[in-house]
């Protein structure tokens, strides 16, 4: 899936993970517009960034290398998410992803279907299950915040599921 590189300002990501490599997936809404997270992951002082940004036409940007740490998760607060490690930052396990939009609307369907195929791919690349412990909302680990709203979380992960037997299937013989 092609993406377009964006970067992020050096203070709001670290270089490398601590020996910890992406096991979960944390999906995010922007509250904005896609350029306006890469404004905001640009700026210095914001101390914020994700992975990539998911726009409502399907365009995807990258901010940060996968292999590297951003700070997307923030915060623990009354997490629910059942995985979540003891005393270690997810910062260093996950990857996050933002979506263009507000907590209350809905996603358009190119959001949804680039977004899915954008997860399934993360997910072959780290050997990362697509299920909901796997692939969350990052209010399951901040309470507090409402992010990342209405998603359909179970169409989202269904989606990247479709998408790996899709890619399974068209593969050449070994």
């Amino acid at each position: 899936m092609q993406q377009k590189w964006i970067g992020c300002a050096s203070s709001n990501f670290r270089k490398g993970r601590h020996g910890y490599e992406p096991r979960v997936i944390v999906i995010h809404i922007v509250v904005g517009s896609l350029e306006s997270a890469g404004m905001t992951f640009n700026d210095p002082c914001s101390a914020v960034s994700a992975h990539y940004g998911v726009g409502k036409t399907g365009e995807i940007h990258q901010f940060v290398e996968e292999s590297d740490t951003t700070l997307h998760a923030g915060t623990v607060v009354r997490p629910t998410w059942r995985l979540l490690g003891p005393r270690v930052n997810p910062n260093y396990y996950t990857i996050g992803i933002e979506h263009e939009g507000l907590p209350q609307a809905r996603w358009p369907e190119a959001q949804y279907r680039a977004s899915s195929t954008l997860v399934q791919e993360i997910a072959n690349r780290w050997h990362i299950p697509l299920d909901r412990d796997h692939v969350i909302m990052h209010r399951e680990i901040r309470a507090s915040k409402t992010c990342p709203g209405s998603v359909d979380m179970d169409r989202l992960i269904a989606a990247a599921n479709s998408a790996t037997v899709i890619a399974v299937v068209g593969a050449p013989p070994v």
